[in-house]
């Protein structure tokens, strides 16, 4: 599997949980925040444990493929940290996932930068989606927005950054395919430029005794 389709579905495996954890906040917005914690805990472990298993199949010293291990392993500890401290954290749990929110939406808004270097039509409308999610997950981090109902707020938020997130991730794939194919033009370019050069060799060579 190359490495475009796996982003995909690393993209997607972590859209789907931000949408699943959000469906359940939303259905649940009055629930004890302990329900939340192990939710989230739980898909911070599957997570984890599907990068880690990633890390090993992946080729050694790729810049883009350096960090899945750390990332990994610390998407695990960070699960079942959760899980054994969770009377200790679920004060900080919307203040977690606000934050998840906001930095949701920065990672969608490098992506429409990249896009826009890369002259794709439509980056101006995911930057205002990231725009969006980054400005929304801020409201939150701050108290701004919703402080009587502040879970019902998240859950629409986290179903937004997930939703937004499987955009993003069929545009990350199209980026990269942008950036292959123009690596393998210059590859060639730089493969028949090399070749030309040995044939006008070659032909100076072969004229050389008539003269």
């Amino acid at each position: 599997m190359s490495f475009v389709k796996k982003m995909k579905l690393d993209i997607i495996l972590i859209s789907a949980v931000l949408i699943g954890l959000g469906v359940v906040v939303l259905m649940n917005p009055d629930t004890t925040d302990d329900i939340i914690c192990y939710v989230l805990a739980g898909a911070a472990i599957a997570v984890g444990i599907c990068f880690l298993i990633d890390a090993f199949k992946k080729e050694a010293l790729l810049d883009e493929q350096r960090y899945v291990l750390a990332i990994a392993v610390t998407a695990v500890m960070v699960g079942i940290a959760l899980f054994i401290r969770h009377d200790n954290v679920v004060g900080f749990m919307p203040a977690a996932l606000s934050f998840l929110i906001f930095f949701s939406g920065a990672v969608k808004l490098q992506n429409s930068f990249d896009m826009m270097r890369l002259n794709h039509g439509t980056w101006g409308l995911h930057a205002i989606l990231a725009l969006i999610g980054l400005v929304y997950g801020f409201l939150l981090m701050m108290g701004w927005l919703g402080k009587s109902n502040v879970w019902t707020w998240i859950g629409i938020g986290l179903i937004y950054s997930g939703f937004t997130g499987l955009v993003s991730s069929f545009v990350l794939a199209r980026i990269r395919k942008v950036i292959n194919k123009r690596r393998e033009a210059i590859d060639m370019k730089e493969i028949n430029k090399t070749a030309e050069e040995k044939k006008a060799e070659e032909t100076a060579e072969a004229k050389e005794p008539a003269e």
